[in-house]
């Protein structure tokens, strides 16, 4: 927490909450990512589209 409070003294900043979703979309773009790849490997084509 000092790390955090100094980095922001320290260049003005102010303190902006990521939200409480951040790190599970990033974990989701990880195993996406990875799933693809895998895929890819094998020998497949991958084609991604966002459910609506």
């Amino acid at each position: 927490m000092l790390r955090i409070a100094f980095y922001l003294l320290t260049r003005k900043e102010m303190y902006v909450d990521l939200g409480e979703e951040y790190f599970d979309k990033q974990k989701q773009v990880s195993i996406v990512r990875h799933s693809v790849r895998r895929l890819e490997s094998l020998g497949y084509t991958v084609t991604i589209t966002e459910a609506s």
